[in-house]
C-alpha cells in the first residue's frame, strides 16, 4: 500500500480498492506517458527538470474543488442550509440531485460508469452503500476565480491538499470513459494529456493560446501563488477539466480550506448562510466576480432557442446565479405554474443550460 493511501486510515476497503485500481491503471500508462512528456518537452525546448517541478507542485499543493449551487432544493432544505446543518458534502446517490446527469439507480449510467472506472471496487462487497460512493469535483490546476469546473456550480469548496491523496483523477469527465487516469502520486498520464493538448491544439484546461512551455509555467505558478478571486479574470471554461473522484467523507470542518461563492450571493439570505458555513467550520468565504448577463443578451444559438424566453421568465433585467436559483426554488414549490415549459425535469434541465450560458458569456458583477 502506498504512503498516500496509508494516511487515509478511515477509508473503507472498497474505497481503498478503488484508489488502488486507478493507481494500477495509471502505472500501466506510465511508459507511454513518460515518452510523450519527454518528446514534447524536447520539441518545445523546455528543460526536463520542469516536469519534475510541476509534479512536485501538483503533489504538494493541488486542491480538489467541488462545485455546487447553494440555493438548489434538496428535500425540505436548500444545499447551503444542508451543508451548514450537516457539515458534510454528500454525493448524488445520497441527495438525489446533481448538476450533471442525475442517475441514482443501480445499473443506471452513473452506477455503470463507476463500476467500469474502478474495476468493480464499489460493487464487489456484500453491500453497496450510497454514502460510500465517491464525490465528484475537479483538480484545480489553473486557479481561476470561477473554479476548475464552473459548469457544475456557481460556488465551490476548496478542499485541502491532503484530500487529493485520497482522490483519483481522469482527464475529462468519467462518463466519457477517458483513457488518461491517475492519482496524485501517479500523475504522468494526466500530465502527458495536458501537454499533448497544448502541443497539438495550443489549448489546455480551458485556456487558449498556450504552448507546452506556457502550460508548465501556468501550472507551477498557479499552484504556488495565493489566489486572487476578484482581480483575476474568469476562465468561462465549460468542458475542459481534470475530473476528481474523492473517496471517503468530505467533512467541512476537517477537509475544506475555503469556500468561493458567486458574487451575486454576496448580499441576501444565501450569502448569509454561506458566511455562516465558514464561521461554523473555520474557513474563509470569498466572493468572486460572478457572472451576469442582460436578458436581451442571452443568445438563442448556444444552448438552444428557448434560452432567451427562459431568461425573460426568470429575470426582469439581469440574469445571474441568484435569479436562476430563485427560479429553481419556484419550480420546486410550484411545478404546475411551469408546465407550459415542460415537465419538472425538463425545466430543471433548461435552468442548468441557462447557467451554462452565463458561464460562457457572462460578465463580472460590479463590486
Amino acid at each position: 500500500m502506498s504512503s498516500a493511501v496509508a494516511e487515509c486510515d478511515t477509508l473503507t476497503l472498497a474505497q481503498r480498492n478503488a484508489i488502488n485500481s486507478i493507481r494500477q491503471q495509471a502505472q500501466g500508462l506510465r511508459t507511454e506517458a513518460l515518452r510523450t512528456i519527454s518528446h514534447i518537452m524536447n520539441m518545445s525546448n523546455v528543460d526536463s527538470s520542469t516536469a519534475d517541478a510541476v509534479r512536485s507542485a501538483v503533489r504538494d499543493h493541488a486542491h480538489v474543488a467541488i462545485h455546487f449551487h447553494p440555493d438548489r432544493p434538496v428535500g425540505s432544505r436548500v444545499v447551503a442550509q444542508a451543508l451548514l446543518e450537516d457539515g458534510v458534502y454528500r454525493n448524488q446517490f445520497e441527495t438525489g440531485i446533481s448538476n450533471g446527469l442525475v442517475s441514482t439507480v443501480l445499473d443506471g449510467p452513473r452506477d455503470s460508469w463507476e463500476k467500469s472506472l474502478f474495476s468493480g471496487a464499489y460493487h464487489d462487497g456484500p453491500e453497496l452503500r450510497a454514502a460510500e460512493r465517491p464525490k465528484y469535483g475537479a483538480l484545480d490546476l489553473t486557479c481561476h476565480p470561477d473554479g476548475p469546473a464552473p459548469r457544475f456550480g456557481s460556488c465551490y469548496l476548496v478542499l485541502k491538499p491532503e484530500v487529493s491523496r485520497r482522490s483519483t483523477f481522469t482527464f475529462g469527465g468519467s462518463q466519457e470513459d477517458p483513457k488518461f487516469r491517475g492519482t496524485i502520486d501517479e500523475f504522468d498520464a494526466i500530465l502527458s494529456a495536458i501537454l499533448e493538448e497544448s502541443f497539438t491544439r495550443d489549448f489546455a484546461l480551458g485556456v487558449s493560446d498556450v504552448r507546452p512551455a506556457s502550460v508548465m509555467s501556468l501550472l507551477r505558478e498557479s499552484l504556488t501563488t495565493p489566489r486572487q478571486f476578484r482581480t483575476e479574470s474568469a476562465s468561462h471554461n465549460l468542458d475542459h477539466m481534470v475530473e476528481a473522484q474523492v473517496h471517503g467523507d468530505v467533512r467541512l470542518g476537517r477537509d475544506v480550506e475555503a469556500l468561493v461563492a458567486d458574487g451575486s450571493f454576496a448580499d441576501g439570505d444565501t450569502g448569509r448562510v454561506l458566511k455562516a458555513i465558514g464561521e461554523r467550520f473555520g474557513f474563509p468565504v470569498r466572493f468572486n466576480g460572478g457572472f451576469q448577463l442582460p436578458v436581451e443578451s442571452i443568445p438563442p444559438n448556444f444552448r438552444g432557442p428557448d434560452m432567451p424566453s427562459l431568461a425573460a421568465r426568470v429575470a426582469a433585467s439581469r440574469v445571474d446565479a441568484r435569479t436562476i436559483g430563485k427560479a429553481a426554488q419556484d419550480l420546486f414549490d410550484n411545478r404546475d405554474e411551469w408546465r407550459d415549459r415542460g415537465t419538472y425535469e425538463e425545466v430543471l434541465q433548461e435552468l442548468k443550460l441557462l447557467w451554462h450560458v452565463l458561464v460562457k458569456y457572462g460578465r463580472p458583477i460590479a463590486p
